[in-house]
């Protein structure tokens, strides 16, 4: 399936506010709400749309710090790593990058303790994780969500 003018112009809208109603979409981009119905549905079975979600700010739900941590890992303890990471409610996002880059984890603590116990007694016990440089976060300048 390829996207075409009017599925980007939906996706679009639901990426602004996913709570938006398939009959306010129908009347933006000129065709019934049933068309929506439909063409959202594919979007989904097609794999284009992978969740309706929540994006909460962590500052306002009491979560104080963001950091993003650079590692050096062992490739070849990869999967070992990943399914540790996806298990840590600290990490919000996790990549590994191509070239000497390694692991990107963007994570949100309580505080500083919180953060010093996450990476000496959670992330630094993973087989395969070596050094790590991490940076706090002053301010969010652009988010995705």
């Amino acid at each position: 399936m390829r996207l075409d003018p009017i599925d980007s112009q939906i996706i679009s809208m639901l990426q602004n506010d996913g709570r938006r109603s398939y009959s306010e979409i129908a009347d933006t981009v000129g065709r019934t709400e049933v068309t929506i119905r439909r063409r959202v549905k594919k979007l989904i079975d097609e794999g284009y749309i992978k969740r309706f979600t929540v994006v909460l700010d962590p500052l306002k739900i009491g979560r104080k710090i963001r950091a993003v941590i650079r590692v050096k890992t062992a490739m070849k303890e990869a999967a070992v790593i990943s399914k540790k990471l996806r298990e840590f409610h600290e990490v919000n996002e996790a990549y590994f990058l191509d070239g000497a880059c390694g692991l990107m984890i963007m994570v949100t603590v309580d505080d500083l303790t919180e953060l010093k116990t996450f990476l000496e007694t959670r992330l630094g016990r993973i087989p395969g994780v070596g050094d790590a440089e991490t940076c706090i976060v002053l301010e969010e300048i652009k988010s995705a969500f």
